[in-house]
């Protein structure tokens, strides 16, 4: 069976501003998902966290905080088969659904690469356990709230199998 170490987080959406940036100090929601990528290290000392699940508008605020043109937009909606509902957005990616036959997956770099080409690529390290996170939506969770996760094969008692019901931890 499929486990994952996984930790919820919690922030205010309401103390960012139509650019992603936190009122009181200007900080991107960007830079606080790294903050709450190294609280996951920290509290997984050999893991790095994988994949990143939030809600559509969370996953808008975080689109903001990168300055990504509408057509960009980070984490599409997987609904009955379908990407996106056009009608509702008319410009995600650019109506990649028309042009596509496969399900895209959309990530953002890790806190923990370092290393970038001459256009800002992430350069990726196979050698390492440091991979970009994987952008998936879920439309269960509240607008304050974000998972990081990463899938394990470890049979530790203290995992879960992969599901949604996952304990909470609060950090800000």
């Amino acid at each position: 069976m499929e486990r994952e170490l996984s930790e919820r987080y919690h922030f205010n959406p309401t103390d960012f501003d139509e650019n992603g940036c936190r009122l009181a100090d200007g900080k991107t929601f960007r830079d606080v998902v790294k903050d709450f990528e190294y609280a996951f290290h920290r509290a997984h000392t050999t893991e790095y966290a994988l994949n990143l699940y939030a809600n559509s508008q969370t996953m808008r605020l975080l689109a903001k905080s990168n300055n990504a043109e509408p057509f960009m937009i980070y984490g599409m909606d997987l609904n009955c088969g379908h990407n996106f509902n056009p009608k509702d957005d008319p410009f995600i990616n650019k109506c990649m659904d028309e042009y596509s036959e496969n399900v895209l997956v959309y990530g953002i770099d890790s806190a923990y690469m370092t290393d970038f080409d001459e256009f800002g690529t992430p350069i990726l390290n196979d050698d390492s356990e440091i991979f970009p996170l994987t952008l998936l939506v879920d439309n269960t969770m509240r607008d304050d709230e974000i998972r990081l996760s990463t899938p394990t094969t470890d049979d530790d008692g203290d995992l879960e199998p992969v599901t949604n019901d996952v304990p909470q931890k609060e950090y800000v």
